[in-house]
């Protein structure tokens, strides 16, 4: 699975829908909450802790939000992509 949004503008861009006609899974560096407000399709939000194992994995519909205490990143997955499951470990993998 290959993860975009480096920058604030690719995360600006995907939550403003312009991604909409290819969704791409987005790695927040730092964020432990998440919204989908102008976000027109559900997605994953896959919560992960310091060491990049999955804390908690959440369905999120349009004008939702969620904060995660125990994460310390979180990944945005399109409905299409099957999420990790809980207690799963994440490597980042630079190409």
């Amino acid at each position: 699975m290959e993860i975009y949004a480096k920058c604030y503008r690719d995360r600006l861009r995907r939550g403003l829908g312009l991604m909409l006609r290819r969704p791409r899974p987005i790695l927040l560096i730092g964020v432990n909450s998440i919204h989908t407000f102008l976000v027109l399709e559900p997605i994953w939000a896959v919560f992960l802790d310091e060491r990049m194992r999955v804390v908690d994995v959440l369905y999120l519909k349009p004008w939702k939000t969620h904060r995660e205490p125990r994460a310390v990143h979180t990944l945005e997955l399109p409905k299409e992509e099957r999420p990790p499951k809980k207690g799963d470990f994440l490597e980042i993998v630079c190409l």
